[in-house]
């Protein structure tokens, strides 16, 4: 895929753009940012490979309300700023350039389809807009919208479409900046998920069946489908009740996840996923991977960041700590051939 210039030039971090099978030049610093939860890696790259050499996974104080598309709820400036500084500092890293992973469930993703292809950019953003102005919850005057150009025959194009508001972009910025980091990329957490596990998904799917990542955050859990390298669903729900109750958290994705599967099957001609990629950094993977199993999946893999790079004896990796540092790490490393 080739990357549509972001359509909001002045935002440069927030470019989704290059989360897809692009090859941008990433900082060597990633930092997730979830509730509760800030996750740093560093990576030392040489010859094409990726070493890592440092990470921290810390918590922060939760605020009262939870993040939303609306809103991320980071607190003050000064509370957020504070907890990024002490984040570089306890993790023996100088604050530089660095690539910030959001939550999913702060933009709403989709996949758009034009039954023409636009003549230029302008006449896209015009196109996008007229599309998405019915199904956004807020002003697209206020938005970010990025997108990217799937494959597809015929003269229409289908494209994966990112809208954030704007002002949420800032919030994030400005912590960093006020820290002393330049934000030099902004990525959504399942995409660049996605991109992690590209090369062994592009194996997996050799055969002609579908792949699919599901990603567990603990607010919000996301199903990407992939059908020959190339994204055909998407969808992003956040925990509306039972945020702590992990009874409640596994009947609402197994409920949503079938949904979700029903429609895939049903309008987009899906013959079935044969094997998923699950990242479950809120409860067991063997949770997350038995609901997976009893719907329909053959194969269920925990998302492993190791091909991604070279870790030293110090800083082997757990189970549990790939999966929490997963996201980052694909923002760090770069994305899988």
């Amino acid at each position: 895929m080739s990357a549509l210039e972001p359509v909001l030039r002045h935002l440069r971090a927030f470019d989704p753009s290059a989360l897809l099978d692009l090859r941008p030049a990433y900082p060597p610093v990633a930092v997730e940012v979830d509730r509760g939860q800030l996750t740093l890696v560093r990576v030392k790259k040489s010859g094409g490979r990726a070493a890592l050499e440092a990470y921290r996974v810390q918590p922060m104080p939760e605020h009262a309300v939870g993040q939303s598309i609306f809103r991320p709820n980071l607190g003050s400036l000064d509370e957020m700023a504070g907890h990024v500084r002490e984040l570089f500092e306890k993790s023996g890293t100088k604050p530089g350039r660095v690539s910030i992973v959001l939550p999913d469930n702060l933009a709403k993703s989709s996949i758009v389809t034009l039954p023409e292809r636009p003549a230029n950019r302008r006449q896209l953003e015009d196109l996008l807009r007229f599309k998405l102005k019915r199904s956004v919850p807020f002003r697209l005057e206020d938005a970010a919208i990025s997108s990217w150009p799937l494959s597809s025959g015929g003269p229409g194009i289908d494209l994966l479409v990112s809208v954030m508001l704007r002002s949420v972009v800032e919030q994030y910025e400005a912590a960093f900046e006020a820290a002393g980091a330049r934000p030099g990329l902004v990525d959504l957490c399942t995409p660049s998920l996605f991109n992690l596990v590209r090369h062994e998904a592009r194996k997996a799917a050799s055969e002609g069946s579908d792949v699919a990542v599901v990603n567990c955050a603990r607010t919000y859990f996301t199903l990407m489908i992939a059908r020959a390298d190339r994204v055909v669903f998407t969808r992003c729900k956040s925990y509306a009740v039972g945020e702590d109750d992990p009874e409640a958290r596994t009947a609402v994705l197994a409920r949503e996840l079938a949904s979700s599967l029903s429609y895939y099957q049903d309008k987009l001609s899906g013959a079935g996923v044969a094997t998923a990629f699950v990242r479950s950094a809120a409860q067991p993977f063997d949770e997350v991977a038995a609901v997976v199993e009893r719907l329909g999946a053959i194969t269920v893999r925990p998302i492993d960041p190791a091909s991604a790079f070279e870790a030293g004896p110090a800083l082997r990796l757990d189970a549990a700590d790939a999966q929490r540092l997963a996201p980052a790490i694909g923002a760090a490393a770069g994305r899988a051939a």
